[in-house]
């Protein structure tokens, strides 16, 4: 018997004299799974919703770090809906969130922010508190528009999710960074959004959302951890119970392929002899990327997922002028030692090689969905504050953008010593 065979046996006859000690484990995983998928999805068909379409007025001189005030408002939901571990076992209640959106339809360019109806006051709050001359009114779902299933003989659609390239700790390009040298003017990226869904002919829309929801620290430690190792510091993880027994679990997992041919040893895990510190040796961009960590990580974070869209009449279909009209945009927010977006090869309207007619309309079919429900059904990546206000904001005094609906004057209710009768 080839030796790998001999192996396969023996990790068979170890798992049929052990299965009573992993099979409650895996069981209880998935009966986890299941409850939790059936009790949240039922928690959320009772969750109302509605959509507010916000025009502010021309001109403002506010950039885009105006927008961080707003977010750290919407920031206080965190820890609003949940109170106990009753709440998300029991009910299936999950953190509120938040999906801010642009849309061009035929040409023109929306904002939209779609909100639970209980955080619909939260949100008029924070964006009036900042820009008072906004103009908020609730408005028909614009994406209803269009199939509802696929293949379509109206419509087709190309869309895709997005993902970080690099761990959610590298920052992308900020409003910082958009600077002009000369003039110190800033050169607004919100414009080449506007700019690409304004050139829709009518029958083309483009749909881009961007779901929120406050992450907690949790990936702040993950940065510690990280600018520890650039920098070559040494790091004490703190020991655990439960730890531990995760450790002791693993060793056993692991080396039950050599169990039956060897007797195992345990050496005990020393950290090599290094200096407190490499920082002084690391190279000018390696401490650019240090700096930019620590910096990213000192603002709070949303737990975020990005998802797009480009839909059109098969005749005026164009899936070139689309992905291009969001995926250029995008493309601005790239540092090359540090952070991008990028495609998530999983969920894009794509397929290849085998079944692609069935694959793709498959892929479109639940791609559409997930955003006519807004679904939130993963973590997605963390964006700070900052990275979040680059990426969605409403357009400063230097955009020039006709097709985009604005306030034209000022609304204000009537003095109050106007005599009347």
């Amino acid at each position: 018997m080839p030796p790998f065979l001999e192996i396969i046996q023996n990790m068979y006859l170890v798992l049929c004299d052990y299965w009573w000690l992993f099979a409650p484990a895996f069981l209880l995983i998935i009966f986890e799974t299941v409850w939790m998928n059936y009790i949240m999805a039922k928690a959320a068909k009772e969750m109302k919703w509605i959509l507010l379409e916000i025009k502010v007025q021309a001109g403002i001189e506010k950039g885009p770090q105006i927008f961080e005030h707003i977010l750290t408002g919407l920031y206080a939901v965190k820890g609003g809906a949940i109170d106990t571990d009753f709440d998300i076992y029991l009910k299936g209640i999950v953190e509120s969130y938040f999906s801010l959106e642009l849309a061009g339809i035929d040409g023109r360019f929306y904002f939209f922010m779609y909100v639970e109806e209980k955080m619909k006051d939260l949100a008029e709050a924070q964006i009036y508190a900042q820009y008072p001359q906004a103009e908020i009114k609730e408005a028909e779902d614009y994406a209803k528009i269009g199939p509802h299933d696929f293949p379509d003989k109206n419509w087709d659609i190309w869309g895709t999710e997005m993902v970080l390239d690099k761990k959610d700790v590298y920052p992308v390009r900020t409003y910082n960074q958009f600077q002009e040298k000369i003039t110190n003017e800033l050169i607004d990226p919100i414009s080449a959004f506007i700019e690409g869904f304004s050139k829709h002919n009518p029958g083309e829309q483009t749909w881009f959302q961007v779901l929120i929801r406050p992450a907690g620290d949790y990936w702040k430690k993950d940065a510690v951890e990280l600018v520890a190792k650039l920098i070559g510091k040494k790091v004490k993880r703190e020991k655990t119970v439960s730890g531990m027994v995760k450790k002791d679990l693993s060793d056993i997992v692991l080396n039950m392929r050599f169990a039956p041919f060897e007797v195992l040893e345990y050496k005990k895990e020393e950290l090599p002899n290094l200096p407190e510190s490499l920082m002084l040796f690391l190279s000018p961009g390696e401490k650019e990327i240090v700096e930019a960590i620590e910096k990213n990580v000192a603002k709070v974070g949303f737990e975020t997922l990005i998802r797009w869209f480009y839909i059109a009449k098969k005749d005026n279909f164009n899936k070139a002028k689309g992905f291009f009209s969001v995926m250029g945009p995008l493309h601005q927010f790239t540092s090359q030692n540090l952070n991008m977006f990028a495609i998530d090869g999983t969920t894009k309207t794509s397929a290849y090689y085998v079944l692609t007619a069935m694959r793709k309309n498959i892929r479109k079919r639940t791609l559409l969905h997930r955003y006519r429900r807004r679904d939130f059904y993963r973590r997605g990546f963390v964006l700070n504050l900052e990275e979040l206000a680059t990426l969605y904001h409403f357009p400063t005094i230097g955009v020039e953008a006709p097709r985009t609906p604005r306030v034209q004057a000022r609304k204000a209710e009537s003095p109050r010593e106007l005599p009347v009768g």
